[in-house]
């Protein structure tokens, strides 16, 4: 008798606290919206989980404790975050993401800040590589080295036993910056060789752009990789122009809230539609479920 292995599902997630609370709820309407499917949020303060558990949301409490990361903090490099609270919550990309793939449990990760424009969830589920990220800028000395670093703003990890050990190291060795971490784990830990380098790619153009992923294999270990095309993919230069054909649109932007919308306005991305008046028009579904919720429990945070 014949039998097949069912694949494990993704686990989509993202890190939260209330200070994002507003973005996080719109970008997970658009989640939704574009794929189907609702996010988890793992919350790091009772204020985001009050707001995004009663929008029916499924949720996970990590409460910060500040006294819990002040006796560590010191040992830590430059931080590019504003709070304690805020390294905190980052923390916890790597301690979900090792959890959930010990269980058998592939993970996408995505910042709320990284917004779905299409479901990108196609074309991940065809690559073959354990570990599929949006290409960065950040920290340069691996992008000296591989002409780009992994952006941990977006990122999908197969489960297997490689990624395990990979997810774990990054979880182990948080110096701060989960970034930071990810690729000095990479570079340390794995001698990866990349298909080819990529060029001149710092724009979202197609013309003349990073149009295909870029594929790599450890040396050592065989564990794999994929960068994505960043054409598709958008960090750097983004504008309203290559916007139309962008899966995830994640610019560059200031950490504050406020400044993260008017980042996203300015190319043309009304999230504030979202959490307004209903959707309409033939391309976008009617408010159903957590829509729905989650729209009814901001209106009533904002009147």
């Amino acid at each position: 008798m014949m039998t097949f292995k069912r694949k494990p599902r993704t686990f989509i997630f993202t890190v939260i606290s209330q200070e994002y609370a507003r973005l996080g709820m719109a970008w997970g309407l658009q989640v939704e919206r574009v794929t189907g499917l609702v996010p988890h949020f793992i919350c790091a303060d009772a204020e985001s989980l009050q707001i995004f558990s009663s929008a029916g949301f499924p949720c996970t409490a990590y409460i910060f404790d500040n006294s819990a990361i002040s006796s560590v903090e010191e040992s830590y490099g430059d931080i590019h975050f504003p709070t304690k609270k805020a390294v905190f919550t980052v923390s916890l990309k790597f301690a979900i993401a090792s959890k959930y793939l010990k269980a058998g449990r592939s993970v996408l990760f995505s910042d709320v800040d990284a917004i779905w424009m299409k479901n990108p969830l196609h074309e991940i589920g065809d690559i073959d590589a354990d570990f599929i990220f949006q290409p960065g800028s950040f920290p340069e000395n691996v992008k000296k080295q591989w002409g780009f670093s992994v952006c941990t703003g977006f990122f999908f990890i197969r489960s297997n036993a490689q990624t395990i050990i990979f997810s774990d190291a990054v979880h182990d060795k948080f110096d701060g910056d989960d970034q930071r971490t990810l690729n000095d784990v990479l570079i340390e830990n794995y001698d990866i060789e990349w298909s080819s380098r990529p060029e001149n790619w710092e724009h979202c153009s197609l013309q003349n752009g990073w149009t295909k992923p870029v594929f790599g294999v450890c040396r050592k270990t065989g564990f794999s990789a994929a960068a994505l095309a960043h054409s598709y993919y958008q960090r750097h230069a983004a504008c309203k122009e290559t916007c139309g054909h962008a899966v995830i649109c994640h610019p560059n932007s200031p950490k504050d809230q406020e400044e993260k919308f008017g980042t996203l306005e300015g190319l043309g991305i009304d999230l504030e539609a979202l959490l307004g008046s209903p959707l309409t028009g033939t391309s976008t579904p009617k408010p159903r479920g957590v829509l729905s919720r989650a729209r009814r429990v901001w209106r009533s945070r904002r009147n």
